[in-house]
């Protein structure tokens, strides 16, 4: 039995990180930036062309949990409707040495080679005939081209693509001489891969590609700024049709959305076609957000239009007293008091009680 059906919850519905089970994520409140981020992608399924977009806003104001959410297949699915669905990564920006090598390693951890092999072969798309539309490049071509050849195992593939085995026998008499080893060989063979499995909107309407915690771009030395700059505009440039990019931008004393002037060269910031602002919730976004979230058939079976087990008047003096603070600070009390009364035995949380437990709940403000 659950903890919290007293309050007729199946568990407590105030989550500080963003789930990895896709099944536990959901859209709560703030229907104008969930809109702004779905007409993008099913602006992407539909027109051949490949986009830039910017996600910015305070630590902690749901970009992470957009990226996840709109990652999720039946989600994407909705989206897509009788078209075919995208494929979809989310990311981090890299904090390594080597951001653009780090990049093409995420991207390689996520790729399920036997899905893609599957779906390339289900809707009759032939890799050799689309690879001499895409690239002139003929290792990357070759690359590929066996990356969908069923006869060479998928472990034996990655093991080429992460560089960690020799180069064997097969991959020479299919006309794979080396290793991908540069930035250029990493840009070519994604830009390749991504213009392969989304040519004419066939296996995969589009990519979509989510780099989270973009601010880490200023911990850069010159160099590798200038790296990270070539790799978005050279993959959207040759991935020209079917590549839409966010990026997930913190906003933090130290970065702003005017500050990325001196970390985005004009090739990329002209490349830039929307931005997205995920900003302070207002009190009446905060109570759409509550009551769509604690009434979600996730935590409650059958759905109440209140704040149950939260009063009205509590909810009310919890957003005035934390004032303009980001959603996961409003999450962070929500949670701490629910558990409270949880383990208080109590039947709902009234102002009495939120007053008792105040200087716990925000004892932080002062």
């Amino acid at each position: 039995m659950s903890t919290f059906d007293k309050f007729e919850l199946k568990t407590n519905p105030f989550r500080m990180t963003p789930s990895i089970n896709s099944e536990e994520l959901i859209w709560a409140g703030f229907p104008e930036v969930k809109e702004k981020i779905e007409n993008r992608i099913k602006r992407s399924i539909k027109i051949p062309n490949s986009s830039l977009i910017l996600n910015w806003g305070e630590y902690g104001s749901g970009k992470t949990h957009a990226a996840r959410y709109f990652n999720k297949l039946s989600v994407l699915e909705e989206l897509a409707g009788a078209e075919q669905p995208p494929f979809s990564l989310d990311i981090s920006f890299p904090k390594s040495k080597e951001p653009v090598k780090d990049i093409y390693v995420q991207i390689i951890d996520k790729l399920d080679i036997s899905i893609l092999r599957k779906q390339i072969v289900d809707k009759n798309v032939d890799p050799a005939t689309v690879l001499n539309l895409v690239t002139d490049n003929m290792l990357i071509r070759n690359v590929v081209k066996l990356m969908f050849d069923e006869n060479i195992p998928v472990t034996t593939f990655k093991s080429y693509l992460y560089g960690t085995s020799p180069i064997n026998k097969s991959f020479v008499e299919n006309g794979i001489q080396r290793k991908l080893v540069s930035d250029n060989d990493y840009t070519e063979f994604l830009s390749t891969m991504f213009s392969l499995i989304t040519y004419q909107k066939e296996a995969y309407s589009c990519v979509i590609l989510w780099i989270d915690e973009f601010e880490d771009i200023s911990i850069l030395n010159s160099i590798n700024i200038s790296n990270v700059n070539n790799f978005i505009r050279t993959i959207i440039d040759k991935t020209p049709n079917n590549l839409l990019m966010f990026l997930n931008l913190t906003q933090s004393a130290m970065m702003d959305v005017e500050d990325l002037g001196e970390y985005l060269q004009e090739a990329v910031k002209s490349r830039i076609k929307d931005r997205v602002e995920l900003s302070m919730p207002t009190k009446e976004e905060l109570k759409v957000y509550l009551k769509d979230l604690l009434n979600h058939s996730l935590h409650r079976e059958e759905p109440k239009d209140s704040f149950f087990p939260f009063e009205e008047n509590v909810v009310d003096e919890i957003v005035m007293d934390l004032g303009s603070v980001s959603l996961r600070r409003f999450n962070e009390a929500f949670s701490l008091l629910i558990e409270s009364a949880m383990f208080d035995d109590k039947a709902s949380i009234n102002k009495d009680y939120y007053e008792s437990m105040k200087s716990e709940i925000i004892g932080w403000k002062n």
